[in-house]
């Protein structure tokens, strides 16, 4: 069964934990996600962020590709380079998954 979060789902959970009103776990929320996305945006070729017991969010650019070929037509083309966001969970966040 496929199970679909949104932030409003993290911020109802939030304000529960943490018994807090829904508008002050909302403005917390809109605040580290907009930390993260200036951190992922900086204008850096590589970029980690760790967080301890959840995981690392790391920030590359990927090479350009001059060989790459679309399957449709068979045309060659160029693809050029991107950034890439990859995550990559803690030890603990493996082995509750796995455990299960």
């Amino acid at each position: 069964m496929k199970k679909k979060y949104t932030k409003k789902d993290i911020i109802k959970r939030a304000s529960y934990k943490l018994h807090m009103t829904h508008n002050d776990c909302k403005i917390i929320t809109d605040c580290i996600l907009e930390i993260f996305e200036e951190m992922f945006t900086e204008n850096k070729d590589s970029i980690n962020i760790e967080l301890r017991n959840f995981g690392v969010f790391s920030v590359f650019k990927t090479k350009e590709r001059q060989n790459a070929l679309n399957p449709r037509t068979k045309e060659r083309v160029t693809i050029p380079e991107r950034k890439k966001v990859v995550f990559k969970p803690s030890k603990k966040i493996k082995k509750k998954l796995y455990d299960k």
